[in-house]
């Protein structure tokens, strides 16, 4: 099968954009490199990505321009006229107008990455009417599928492939002193460590940094050792800093400020516990940074609210509460704190083996290479 992929940009940082980079990688291992084409509206700059990433054409910059659209148009349209390709992957909503065209043009299947968000921010009449044309759409995450399902924007059930984390970088190991010391984090054997993590701004208050520190007095006087690692920076650190002083935690919590990427798998195994309870689902699929917790033995506390849930199986390797309930946030972070030694290796194991399961690159291919044998079929 040979596919044409369009992305807005396979090569930043961005959630999206990894994903796109797996996506891009599993379909050329199912059906060889040659047999993909892949065409990004945005080109690389230096310090964008964390890879390297070949494409069969890309735009000059980060910023595109009315030429890169043009230019990107025209690859597009030459290779559905000459090189005759059987699916069309969409990687954004954006693209469906002239994805419906190509496939008119080349007899091409279409399928249409969905993220949720752009139901969720309101689609415009002619994106929702593209999008419905799609013949097949892929979706990030369950919750996203509800949203397509909710806003009957498809006829058909998108199919959900969950995006993958990087097993190889992320996975449980000893604890780094050197790492803790560079950070600020207090590096002792019976100091319980919970950690959160992301964009301290103000644009995304949702996040729930602000009920960490509002019930960490009252769960430190059960757990009296407990402490508390922000980390990330963003224009809502100094109030936050703030807070904790005036709530006297300034001993039971650290900021980090930025993580240096290199430093990061190292950061999540100085935990016993990851901590993001969100009271809205505002990230595009699963968020990362659960996945990748989960991934270096660390279970999770998340948000019944959020598609983070998705990663919690049972209470195999963590829980989920709602973030309307403070007491039941404490209530949770204290009893997974106090869970003896052998249950708890046992939990580390498990939110491993469920992150090789759920979010492995091996998983995420086979479910592509699955879903497009029934296409093909």
């Amino acid at each position: 099968m040979r596919i044409l992929y369009l992305t807005p940009d396979v090569f930043a940082r961005g959630g999206i954009s990894r994903h796109n980079r797996y996506q891009i990688e599993a379909l050329r291992e199912i059906y060889g490199a040659g047999k993909v084409r892949a065409l990004s509206l945005q080109g690389p700059e230096n310090g964008r990505s964390e890879t390297t990433f070949r494409v069969f054409w890309h735009g000059r910059a980060r910023l595109a321009t009315s030429l890169d659209r043009a230019g990107l148009s025209f690859q597009a349209v030459q290779s559905a006229l000459l090189w005759k390709p059987q699916a069309i992957f969409c990687a954004h909503v954006n693209f469906t107008p002239l994805a419906t065209r190509l496939g008119l043009l080349s007899g091409a299947q279409t399928i249409l990455n969905v993220y949720g968000l752009e139901l969720r921010n309101g689609l415009s009449p002619r994106y929702q009417e593209h999008m419905a044309r799609m013949d097949r759409l892929i979706s990030d995450c369950n919750a996203s599928a509800e949203d397509v399902q909710e806003h009957e924007a498809h006829l058909e059930p998108p199919e959900v492939i969950w995006d993958c984390v990087d097993l190889n970088r992320f996975y449980p190991g000893p604890r780094n002193a050197a790492v803790a010391q560079k950070y600020g984090i207090p590096f002792r054997l019976r100091t319980p460590v919970v950690l959160t993590l992301g964009e301290l701004g103000k644009t995304v208050p949702h996040k729930g940094y602000d009920r960490l520190l509002e019930i960490w007095s009252d769960l430190r006087a059960q757990i009296p050792q407990a402490h508390l690692v922000i980390a990330g920076g963003g224009d809502d650190a100094a109030r936050l800093k703030e807070k904790a002083l005036r709530l006297g935690l300034e001993e039971a919590v650290t900021f980090t400020g930025p993580v240096h990427a290199a430093d990061l798998p190292a950061l999540y195994r100085l935990a016993d516990l990851f901590c993001q309870v969100s009271d809205t689902g505002q990230s595009p699929g699963i968020p990362l940074a659960p996945r990748e917790a989960l991934a270096s033995g660390v279970p999770v506390i998340v948000s019944d609210e959020d598609s983070a849930r998705e990663a919690v199986v049972g209470m195999r390797n963590g829980r989920i509460v709602s973030p309307r309930d403070p007491g039941q946030l404490r209530r949770a972070i204290i009893e997974m704190l106090s869970t003896p030694e052998p249950a708890r290796r046992i939990q580390c194991q498990q939110a491993r083996a469920i992150a090789e399961e759920r979010f492995g690159y091996g998983a995420f291919r086979d479910k592509h290479r699955y879903f497009l044998s029934k296409i093909s079929a």
